[in-house]
């Protein structure tokens, strides 16, 4: 399988099927046993430790659940890797942490901390996050997971135009398919194998310069 830049591709699985092994692997999380995955044309087994860990949180977001916030209001958290990155001054960064929050339509939140967030709360934060730091790859674990109709559909156009405009791939969990169907690609576990559900992946997807920005996995020969 393979996320291009601009697609977004669901892996549907219950627990102990393998879906958040999988992730953890396309993030770079972890390493293979066998077989091969590639960022940017690269196999993270050739990757130095330092290296993968410098792609993650850059080049790659992982999202899930968890909103640790170090203590911080949301405009700071949100901002915080830029900072750490030795980038752009605190105030900048609170800037563009204002403009992604607009952007996700969730400038409410940027004084609240992570204790008051609600779960809709806690994907626009997420997605503000990556706004800012624009990543090539976004990896989801089961963040999407009992929204509720309207707001798992409010996530996707969401999700779907940030990718587009951003030009990143998504990769996301879920172990409820209603949540997947907002994907351009859906894949399942079927004994512990990986079968496609759907796939209408969109025709503009080729058109953007992924310039090598595919991550395939390829079972062993």
């Amino acid at each position: 399988m393979e996320v291009g830049a601009g697609e977004l591709v669901a892996v549907v699985g219950q627990r102990w099927e393998g879906k958040t092994t999988l992730l953890w692997l396309a993030a770079g999380r972890a390493l293979a046993a066998e077989g091969e995955v590639r960022f940017q044309g690269v196999d993270f087994a050739s990757y130095s430790r330092r290296r993968r860990d410098r792609l993650l949180g850059r080049e790659i977001v992982w999202l899930d659940r968890k909103v640790s916030g170090l203590g911080l209001k949301m405009l700071d958290y949100i901002g915080l890797p830029m900072v750490m990155w030795r980038g752009p001054r605190r105030s900048q960064a609170r800037r563009m942490a204002t403009a992604a929050l607009e952007r996700v339509g969730a400038p409410h939140v940027a004084q609240k901390r992570p204790e008051e967030l609600s779960s809709w709360e806690r994907v626009l934060v997420g997605l503000a996050s990556v706004v800012v730091v624009r990543p090539k790859l976004l990896v989801v674990d089961d963040l999407l997971d009992a929204l509720g109709g309207t707001r798992t559909q409010q996530a996707g156009d969401l999700l779907r135009s940030l990718a587009q405009e951003l030009g990143f791939g998504v990769l996301f969990g879920v172990s409820d398919i209603e949540a997947a169907l907002m994907a351009h690609r859906v894949l399942a576990f079927e004994q512990r194998a990986l079968k496609v559900l759907s796939d209408h992946s969109p025709a503009q997807a080729n058109e953007l310069p992924s310039s090598g920005d595919v991550l395939p996995f390829r079972r062993p020969a």
